[in-house]
């Protein structure tokens, strides 16, 4: 690749232009100078030369009356006055030369007039000008002239009172020829011009150096801010720009001043946003993941031990669901700052999701950090929060993870990071932990303990996170579509969507890898990938069924950025698909649990057109308060329900006050896992308006076999049910 051209400077491309505009004058005026002088010259020296040649015809009258030698001295006399006639020649009336007088050797080098131009001299004795210019002799300039001699013929000689009453006759008695040398005048004027284009050069290159220098002071202060400008540009945002007293670069420098603060002032915004939760202040997921790592590296330098706690709310879920959303955001607010009046000032603390605290304390050992789990369980048992004039419990479960350094004297001690655990380890052992707290009864701490089974769950967890960033960025992720039967004319218009991972010939089902995805924080990229490719296979196959639908399922960390309604809607123009031909499936935990965040997404998107359902409805918080205020269009009853249920009464209540409830509220039903006949048969006897399941369909795993699908499926029989 061939290196760029080295760019000009400012003053460079400036003193350019000018000295090229003043060459261009400076030629042009020397060629003005040149020609005018020139032509001033010459047409002097023809005036000159008409008048010499009339002098010569009457200094050599002489020759054609007598021989008196005064009138040769005369003419000699006159000639020697102008070196730049060169020779005179007298002709008689013949043609024949009588005289010759020249200041060169041999002026015979000239030719003598011919026979036709003394006939042309002798017609133009009429002419008012009455001579005749021959410049082909260059640099010889030849003027000859006719001589005259006029005799009066009037017979009233004495009887006239003024000349003009006389009558006189004008007779050619012969030929004057006057040689002229110019040379000597247009050297002269040479020498001048070029001495006068000299010093007009020298002018020019002093008022370049004069310019050059004035310049380069009026441009110095841009020219130290470039500087300060490279240094912006590699990131540098803490640069003064330098004042100047010229007006324009002083208005540059405070454009460049205020925009740097504006960028700063934007910065430090997306900075905050980025690396603190917004709603308890504390520092987000990704941003405590940086600090832990920072912190168990100088651990590790240190041989110190830390501790990382995992902190998990006990029932808030109710919490939200009693007393509200904006309930459950003041009580992890006031958690949160009893959290930070807990812990030391050097203690990392953040939100890692939802209602889950993470703390890393250091230079602790074991005892200790049971010790801290102790005090943050009493302090927040103790002290309860208050919401609206009603005091709430905050019992939480902790689950704490020791980190190990390398100690003294062991390698690794004195600068080299040998920390055993990675963040990620060492927040799953943290979270293990919590989850052994909670099945033992809540509200309580439990220690990781690296046992062979604990040991077992970590490294499967980390493998599913590699495996998991593999299939990103490698293609290992696919799509199938299951299709959803409407019941009442048995239509396949509606396919959801299923994420699958493959490895080889292995293909793994979401329930094995979205759980180390959700943990490890990979849940939204996954959910971006499904979006992108599912609407990429739906724009394919809507040109060749243009009413077919998807249901997507997306999960809480789609909501989490507040950026779910912009990606989608660029998606869709992307991959020119209409809203309305997209549902999202989001499960009855994801809609409570992230509530504030998802609602006013899920409004923009149902403005434009998209769809949504609540999927595994019922196995959750089961909120009617949520649902009538969850903007669905769809209820997915859970197939715990659907599995029994031509067996079990109980599930068969459920499912028809589900759907009378749904019917009631506008809303249109679908039952999952139809396996058979029977069931198909009564879900539509209760009034379901879709199902979904192996008996309907299976998942398809190509696109194009949707192409090909029946849109209406047979009814199948089992036994004597259809």
């Amino acid at each position: 690749m061939a290196e760029p051209k080295p760019k000009r400077t400012l003053v460079r491309a400036v003193l350019v232009s000018q000295l090229a505009f003043a060459a261009l004058v400076g030629v042009i005026a020397i060629g003005c100078l040149w020609w005018v002088s020139n032509w001033v010259v010459r047409d002097n020296l023809d005036d000159w030369a008409i008048r010499w040649v009339g002098e010569m015809e009457s200094l050599g009258s002489g020759f054609y009356v007598d021989t008196n030698d005064e009138r040769f001295l005369e003419l000699e006399r006159y000639l020697s006055r102008f070196p730049e006639i060169q020779y005179v020649r007298y002709y008689d009336v013949d043609g024949e030369v009588i005289y010759l007088e020249s200041g060169v050797e041999t002026p015979s080098m000239y030719p003598q007039l011919a026979a036709a131009e003394l006939e042309t001299l002798s017609a133009a004795v009429a002419d008012p000008e009455g001579y005749v210019m021959d410049l082909t002799l260059e640099p010889l300039v030849r003027i000859s002239q006719a001589v005259e001699r006029e005799s009066i013929i009037s017979a009233n000689l004495f009887s006239a009172r003024s000349l003009d009453e006389l009558e006189s006759e004008s007779t050619v008695v012969g030929f004057v020829e006057l040689g002229l040398d110019y040379s000597a005048y247009d050297r002269d004027l040479l020498s001048g011009v070029s001495a006068g284009s000299a010093f007009i050069i020298l002018a020019f290159l002093l008022l370049l150096l004069a310019g050059r220098i004035a310049l380069r002071r009026a441009v110095q202060p841009l020219a130290d801010m470039q500087e300060h400008l490279e240094r912006i540009a590699h990131g540098d945002l803490e640069v003064r720009i330098p004042t100047s007293s010229h007006r324009e670069i002083s208005a540059i420098g405070e454009a460049l001043e205020t925009a740097l603060e504006k960028i700063r002032e934007r910065d430090r915004h997306l900075t905050k946003l980025a690396n603190f939760d917004p709603l308890t202040g504390l520092a987000s997921r990704y941003h405590f993941m940086e600090l832990l790592s920072e912190r168990l590296s100088h651990c590790a330098r240190q041989g110190d031990s830390g501790a990382l706690i995992f902190l998990d709310m006990d029932q808030f879920k109710h919490v939200n669901d009693t007393y509200g959303h904006q309930a459950g955001d003041e009580i992890l607010a006031q958690v949160a700052e009893r959290l930070r009046q807990v812990v030391r000032r050097d203690d990392l603390l953040g939100r890692f999701g939802g209602d889950e605290f993470v703390l890393f304390v250091g230079d602790i050992d074991e005892l200790g950090a049971d010790a801290v789990a102790e005090k943050l369980l009493r302090d927040l048992g103790e002290f309860p929060l208050v919401y609206d004039g009603v005091s709430l419990n905050a019992n939480c479960s902790l689950g704490v993870a020791m980190s190990e350094g390398a100690s003294e004297g062991e390698p690794g001690a004195g600068g080299e990071d040998t920390s055993i655990y990675s963040p990620e380890e060492l927040i799953s052992h943290a979270d293990l932990a919590c989850r052994l707290a909670k099945s033992q009864g809540r509200n309580r701490a439990c220690r990781y303990r690296p046992d062979a089974k604990h040991m077992e769950a970590i490294k499967s967890d980390v493998q599913w996170q590699q495996k998991l960033k593999a299939a990103l960025k490698q293609g290992g992720l696919e799509l199938h579509y299951q299709p959803i039967m409407q019941l009442s004319n048995n239509t396949v218009m509606h396919y959801e969507v299923l994420v699958r991972l493959r490895e080889g010939d292995e293909l793994y089902f979401p329930n094995q890898f979205l759980p180390a995805a959700i943990r490890f924080g990979l849940m939204l990229e996954v959910d971006r990938w499904v979006i992108d490719h599912a609407f990429m296979q739906l724009n394919w196959l809507r040109r060749r069924r243009p009413d077919v639908r998807f249901s997507i399922n997306i999960t809480g960390s789609a909501f989490a950025d507040g950026s779910l309604a912009n990606y989608v809607k660029s998606k869709l123009r992307e991959h020119d698909l209409p809203a309305a031909a997209v549902i999202f499936e989001i499960t009855e935990q994801v809609a409570v649990g992230s509530f504030s965040e998802a609602l006013p997404q899920i409004l923009e998107l149902k403005s434009v057109g998209c769809e949504f359902a609540v999927d595994d409805f019922g196995t959750g918080y089961s909120s009617l308060s949520y649902l009538k205020r969850l903007p669905v269009h769809y209820i997915k009853i859970d197939g715990a329900f659907i599995r029994r249920l031509t067996v079990n009464r109980t599930d068969q209540t459920i499912v028809r006050a589900i759907a009378d409830i749904a019917r009631i509220m506008g809303k249109r039903t679908i039952a999952e896992f139809v396996g058979d006949a029977e069931t198909l048969k009564l879900i539509r006897e209760i009034g379901i308006d879709y199902g979904q399941g192996f008996h309907i369909g299976k998942p398809i795993s190509k696109i194009e076999d949707l192409d090909d699908r029946q849109r209406v499926i047979p009814l199948r029989r089992t036994g004597s049910s259809t």
